[in-house]
């Protein structure tokens, strides 16, 4: 279960809510402020434990209105993977400012001080990243439209993620109108996609999916 929740987090420093599950009367959420996962605490097989500020997650969740299987496949998605995939890679280099010594030494007529060198915070070296293709491909900018809403792919997606965690099929339990929030009901667990807004200079490049 903790893969799927996974799915759904992003590691925030500024809003650390969103790097971690957490608990809201007797249902345990995942989200990353576009997405949300939930179900109830009963379910879950990982600890948890909240550890800050918790949004209101339960005022933005709509009443149950639809009854709606898709028939999703992986194949509609895999062909829509034409952008070449790249990982970060990296490694500690010796930081020159300081030579790998971590501080730094200042100096004024005969008063001389060290402290934590400014470029490499005291630790001496330098992480150097850069970007390599992996060999694989990922969705480009691409949205998928359904009913009536627009949804980036990549939130589209974890549908079919959760659905290959879990298992089961996935219903549409809720649906109002083009702008608000859609829920799916996939097994034990209920997901929240958030749709984009469509403006009239939109350059997207737009997907009908034969989901129904």
């Amino acid at each position: 279960m903790i893969e799927v929740f996974n799915l759904f987090l992003r590691h925030d420093k500024l809003r650390p809510v969103f790097s971690n599950p957490f608990e809201v009367n007797g249902f345990v959420y995942a989200t990353n402020g576009e997405v949300l996962i939930r179900t109830k605490k009963e379910n879950i097989d990982f600890t948890f434990k909240n550890g800050c500020k918790l949004p209101n997650v339960e005022s933005v969740i709509p009443k149950i209105n639809e009854s709606l299987i898709l028939e999703l496949k992986n194949e509609m998605f895999e062909i829509l993977k034409t952008k070449d995939e790249y990982k970060t890679v990296g490694k500690d280099v010796e930081c020159l400012t300081c030579d790998g010594d971590g501080k730094v030494e200042w100096e004024f007529q005969h008063y001389s001080t060290r402290f934590y060198c400014p470029e490499c915070k005291g630790s001496g070296y330098l992480e150097e990243k850069r970007k390599v293709k992996t060999g694989g491909k990922t969705f480009g900018d691409v949205v998928v439209r359904f009913k009536d809403s627009y949804f980036d792919i990549n939130i589209f997606y974890k549908l079919i993620q959760v659905r290959d965690f879990l298992g089961g099929e996935i219903e549409l339990i809720s649906y109002s109108a083009p702008n608000n929030v859609s829920v799916f009901k996939i097994g034990i667990c209920e997901v929240l996609l958030m749709p984009r807004e469509r403006g009239e200079n939109c350059d997207w490049r737009v997907v009908d999916l034969e989901i129904e």
